[in-house]
This record gives C-alpha cells, structure tokens and sequence, in this order.
C-alpha cells in the first residue's frame, strides 16, 4: 500500500504488513547507473511489532548469470536487522565492484519478514560511492570476496583433512599428522573469534558466517580425530614393539 505524503519530508511510503514468513520483492532495476569502485542502495525504513529477524536485501545480478548478495544483517547502524520496533531511519545496502570485470546489469530489492510484522519504506536511491564499500562503510570485504574467502578457506581444510586421512589410515608421519590437527584446531580457533568480532561489530552475514562455520568445523573436526589418531599410532607402535619380542632370539 503506498502512503502518499506519510515520510520525512513528506515523501509517499510504502507499507507493508506481514502475518507469517513472507518475502516480499519491491524493485527491480535494470542496468542500474553504476559505475565503480562502489555503490549503496540506500533509504529509509520505520517498522513496528517485527517479529524474529527481518531484513532488506540487494542482489547484484552480472551479465554472465552471477549473482550476489547484501543484506542488512548487523546488530546497529544502517546495516542493522529489522528487529520490533524502530522510527525513522536510514539504511544502506553496499557492493563493491572492486575486481569485477563488468557493471551490474540489474538489481533486485527485496524485504524478507521471518513472522509478524509492519514495515514502511520510503523511496529508494542508488548512490555511487567513492572509495570501495568495505572501507567506506566499515565492512571488512564485499561479497564477491567473501564468497572467495569461503571457497580458498574450505578448499585448505578439505586438501589438510584428505593428508590427515592418507597418512594417518596407514599409520605413517605421526608427527606431521598430529601437527596439522592441532595446526587445524588453533586455526578453527582464530576464526571462530575473527568470526565472532565480525558479527558482533555489525558486519554483514558474508563477512562472519564462512568464519564461523569453517573455522567451527576444522576445530571441532580436529579435535574428534586428534585422540583417535593418537589411539591408533599408539596401537601400532605397540604392535611393532611385540612384533620384535616375538621375534627369533640370537
């Protein structure tokens, strides 16, 4: 429903109202006025009684078919959730363009409600950007590049897992095996609090989740394997040792 004259300044709103998970797609802009190194589609938002975490997304769609996406997913500023109830203000949905080899052929808005809830919209603006959207909106990477992190970061653990597995099924490299499964813990470690900084200082979802899930999971992974590889070297190394007393005495 549209409001005409009921925003700041009196600007028409749209209102939208939700009775249950719902996902509503407000625009989409073909060949959008977007240059480099970075943009934001930006507005204002004012909602009320929102139930769960509800949020704005923006996803930049290329001419070869890729897609990505920014959500406002943090915990303040105008990066945060839609979260019960809030007045007028500003939010921003940023894409860096750095690396890209072609300019966004369209974006698609769309405001996603988890339950209940009421949600007032004023018209939207695609602002250019002056310097890459990680540094001037404080977030630590775009998109593009945490889908990169992901891939590189579950890329390494899977190539360790497969060595850890190679070498500790036969019994060989006892002191590589048991380095790289602490090596693997110590890391999950770090990335789990990198993981947690980033979700904590408001960044968005593509920044801390690839963190936190590969980083959880090298750890926890290491740390179930680690005491069964120390069985089983021990097992071994316990074999050869009644092995050679079996053996045929001088």
């Amino acid at each position: 429903m549209t409001l005409p004259g009921e925003g700041t300044g009196g600007a028409a709103v749209l209102q939208l109202r939700s009775t249950g998970p719902m996902s509503f797609h407000l625009v989409t802009i073909e060949r959008p006025p977007v240059t480099g190194p970075a943009y934001a589609v930006t507005g204002q938002v004012r909602y009320q009684g929102v139930e769960g975490q509800g949020y704005l997304e923006m996803w930049t769609v290329f001419p070869d078919g890729e897609r990505f996406f920014s959500r406002t997913l943090g915990a303040q500023g105008p990066l945060a959730a839609l979260h019960g109830e809030s007045n007028w203000r500003r939010f921003e949905l940023p894409f860096d363009l750095s690396g890209a080899s072609q300019v966004p052929s369209r974006l698609e808005i769309n405001l996603v409600l988890p339950g209940r809830g009421a949600v007032w919209l004023e018209p939207l603006h695609v602002q250019q950007l002056a310097g890459p959207a990680g540094t001037v909106q404080g977030v630590w990477w775009s998109a593009r590049f945490g889908t990169l992190v992901g891939a590189i970061l579950g890329s390494f653990v899977g190539v360790v897992g497969a060595i850890i597995g190679v070498l500790g099924g036969r019994g060989r490299a006892r002191r590589l095996v048991g380095a790289l499964l602490v090596g693997m813990i110590a890391v999950g470690g770090c990335l789990v609090l990198a993981g947690a900084a980033a979700a904590s200082s408001s960044q968005p979802r593509y920044v801390w989740y690839p963190l936190l899930v590969i980083g959880g999971a090298s750890g926890v992974i290491a740390l179930v394997i680690l005491p069964a590889m120390r069985r089983r070297y021990a097992a071994d190394e316990l074999r050869r040792i009644e092995a050679m007393d079996a053996g045929p005495s001088a």
